[in-house]
């Protein structure tokens, strides 16, 4: 009894898919750090691994070792690629170190799932610079301009909405309300 053309179809496609998704096929992805490389003892900061439009599951690793959990993508960018943040909180001596990336795609028929070659190292470094206080967030911006004019705009909607009816009330009165029996 032969095959059939169907299985041996099916066949192929696995084939070709899984040599088509080793990792030496899968483009490196590239890592950086914000605000920078070297941090100040105490700051935060934020590793970024970007991979391309497939990728799904995100590794920190740091000397060679996991650093952080596997993290799913967080943003994509159209068909640009994908990215997933590693916070770190309070960079130390601990923290200083050489930091790599991968990700995997995360496709149902790869158990284990294929991880991509590593990034290109980030070297991550701590001063001893006196800083008074690790910023809690993004840079502060005053919004008081633009919350005067979203106000403003905001009363001058509710004044037009409010003519509107005043309007549609005087004319209804003036309407006659047909004839009366």
């Amino acid at each position: 009894m032969s095959p059939r053309p169907s299985t041996l179809l099916g066949l192929v496609l696995c084939l070709v898919q899984t040599i088509l998704m080793q990792p030496w096929l899968l483009p490196k992805p590239s890592l950086r750090a914000e605000p920078g490389l070297v941090i100040p003892r105490g700051w935060p900061v934020t590793l970024l691994c970007q991979g391309p439009a497939g990728a799904k599951f995100f590794r920190l690793e740091k000397d060679g070792r996991d650093a952080y959990h596997d993290q799913k993508s967080v943003s994509q960018d159209g068909l640009q690629g994908t990215e997933a943040r590693f916070h770190i909180p309070s960079v130390s001596e601990d923290t200083t170190g050489s930091y790599f990336c991968r990700y995997s795609t995360g496709y149902i028929w790869q158990n284990p799932p294929i991880w991509s070659k590593r990034s290109e190292p980030l070297e991550l470094q701590v001063t001893e610079e006196d800083v008074p206080t690790p910023p809690s967030g993004p840079a502060s911006r005053d919004y008081t301009v633009e919350n005067s004019i979203s106000f403003g705009l905001a009363g001058v909607v509710l004044l037009i909405l409010v003519a509107i009816l005043v309007e549609a009330g005087l004319s209804q009165r003036r309407t006659p309300q047909g004839p009366k029996e």
